[in-house]
């Protein structure tokens, strides 16, 4: 391949990035999530079921149950880290996540987690994304701010 050419097929892939970006949109949301012991998906003996209120279309219902769980590092007595798959039910499809994250053990504390879009249905279909959730648990209410990108195709 000559320089000219080299050059040129370069050229052309960083002009194609600004062209996929402009497809991501950035995501900012409220949601507050309870435990539950019915409502789950079928097979479920427990879940947490949620709203969510925010930009782009995401305002819905939520569901997650974990599908794993570990104690904390013994640095940081009283946290579990988890992770299990976390729907987002809206008017235009769905997002499937898998959410990965820690909290404090017992049901007064905290909670921070990072979702990766993993599938998704309707308007969503085909999308790409991450979300950051965090915020805080009291009174058997868990309210958290989601920030993050969606990217559609």
């Amino acid at each position: 391949m000559n320089a000219f050419a080299a050059s040129s097929l370069l050229l052309g892939a960083c002009l194609a990035g600004p062209a996929l970006a402009g497809s991501c949109k950035q995501v900012h949301a409220e949601m507050t999530e309870v435990e539950s012991t019915s409502g789950c998906n079928p097979g479920l003996a427990s879940c947490f079921l949620g709203e969510v209120e925010g930009n782009h279309g995401l305002r819905g219902t939520t569901h997650f149950a974990a599908d794993s769980a570990r104690a904390g590092p013994s640095t940081s007595p009283g946290f579990i880290s988890y992770s299990g798959p976390f729907e987002y039910r809206t008017a235009g499809g769905t997002l499937v996540m898998r959410e990965t994250g820690v909290t404090t053990n017992g049901p007064e504390g905290v909670v921070t987690a990072y979702q990766q879009i993993v599938g998704a249905t309707g308007k969503y279909a085909g999308a790409s994304g991450h979300f950051f959730v965090s915020g805080h648990k009291s009174g058997g209410m868990v309210a958290t701010f989601v920030n993050g990108e969606i990217c559609l195709p």
